[in-house]
């Protein structure tokens, strides 16, 4: 009876932690860069000149992970996950860009004008990178 009450004990104690990591909204809000918007497909074109590409914020990845576009286009993250992400610009050609916090089901969009290869991160879960490649 001890070991299933230790074993009980233990899966608890996981279960609470796995719960505390994914309520990690720490100033409450998406902040003015996240705009809800309906989430799948290319990402809107709002000056007419490209096109663009989407990518999803799910299971603390970036979906996909390393995406091409051209310069001019627009990437749009979707948070399909219940926590908190960001997108936020770590080295590459152009201006820094970060979203702030992302809320599940919120978006962020950015167009990207310089050529080369831009790395990013959620600052929230540093394991979360994805890059662009800009032609």
């Amino acid at each position: 009876m001890n070991r299933r009450t230790a074993l009980f004990a233990s899966c608890l104690a996981l279960s609470l932690m796995v719960a505390a990591c994914g309520s990690d909204d720490e100033d409450g809000g998406g902040g003015a860069a996240t705009k809800e918007q309906p989430s799948g497909g290319a990402a809107p074109d709002t000056d007419g000149a490209g096109s663009g590409v989407a990518v999803s914020m799910k299971d603390i990845k970036f979906i996909p992970m390393d995406v091409k576009v051209k310069a001019g286009d627009t990437v749009k993250w979707t948070n399909d996950d219940s926590i908190v992400h960001t997108v936020t610009k770590t080295s590459g050609p152009g201006a820094k860009f970060d979203s702030g916090n992302v809320d599940g089901g919120g978006t962020f969009e950015q167009k990207l004008d310089d050529a080369g290869k831009i790395d990013y991160v959620c600052t929230i879960h540093p394991q979360q990178t994805g890059t662009i490649t800009v032609e």
